[in-house]
Formats: C-alpha cells, sequence, structure tokens
C-alpha cells in the first residue's frame, strides 16, 4: 500500500485526485497506476485501469494469482476490471459512499459468480489515504464528498 499511497501523491502533485494503484505478484510490484482524470481531463483514466493496462496481458496468463492495492475503494468500472482480468484479492485504502463499487457484488449475479473467489480487505492505511483525498478537496474545491 505504501507504493500505492505514493503514486496518489504523484497524482496529487500533477492535480489530479490522489488515488494510487499497483498490482502484486508473488510479493513483486509488478505494475503501478496514478488518477489522472483532472490533467489531461478523462474520466477513464483511473488508477486501477492504468495498471491493469499496463500488464494486461501478463494478467491473461495468471488468473486469480495477484492482488491490486488502491488507496480508495474502486467504482463500478475499475471493479469491473479487477473482476473481469482476474485478480484475486483488493485491498483498498479510504472508502468512497458515493462512488464506491464493493457493496455492489452482492446485487449482480454475474459479479457475485465471477467475484466468488475474489478476496477483499477495506480500509488497510485508511487514514493515510483519507488525509491525501482531504489534502485533494481543500486545494480543488472539487468532490466534497471525499473528504471527512
Amino acid at each position: 500500500m505504501l507504493a500505492a499511497l505514493s503514486q496518489a501523491r504523484l497524482a496529487l502533485d500533477a492535480g489530479n485526485m490522489p488515488i494510487g494503484a499497483v498490482i502484486v505478484h508473488n510479493g513483486t510490484i509488478i505494475a503501478v497506476g496514478r488518477n489522472a482524470i483532472d490533467y489531461p481531463a478523462n474520466d477513464t483514466h483511473h488508477a486501477e485501469l492504468s495498471a491493469i493496462q499496463s500488464v494486461a496481458s501478463f494478467l491473461a496468463t495468471h488468473k486469480r494469482q495477484c492482488t491490486i492495492y488502491t488507496t480508495l475503494e474502486p467504482c463500478m468500472m475499475c471493479l469491473g476490471a479487477i473482476i473481469n482480468v482476474g485478480i484475486q484479492s483488493i485491498v483498498t485504502g479510504a472508502a468512497d459512499p458515493l462512488v464506491g463499487a464493493i457493496d455492489l457484488l452482492a446485487f449482480s449475479d454475474y459479479y457475485r459468480h465471477k467475484g466468488n473467489a475474489l478476496q477483499l480487505v477495506s480500509g488497510f492505511m485508511a487514514e493515510e489515504s483519507q488525509a491525501l483525498l482531504n489534502a485533494y478537496v481543500r486545494k480543488t474545491g472539487l468532490r466534497a464528498h471525499l473528504a471527512t
């Protein structure tokens, strides 16, 4: 999670919402990603998708062998990608009460089936993740729902 927090800080320094993600295989970081939805403006440049796309071929041949660490609970788009590429475990930092999608898993037959073996750890280093989000909201005035 420390590496994901480092990516989140880089995103914040670039003027983006501070979300970072790393993918780990057998204890080794194989991919990093950071949020880039504000600069340049693109609502699909999420940290999790960035990390996944950078190692898509690897993930295709290593189903159920990787863990993704993300500083914020994934949205529906990212959670769908995480499940569809076969990541086995998700470790999240701060919760996202508005956009976070973890609770939606229980309402989708497809994702309940695909995510049946999905391991989830929520709230890991949540205070550190939340501090970055609070700094972003103070700095930009955007996405106030993320501040505590």
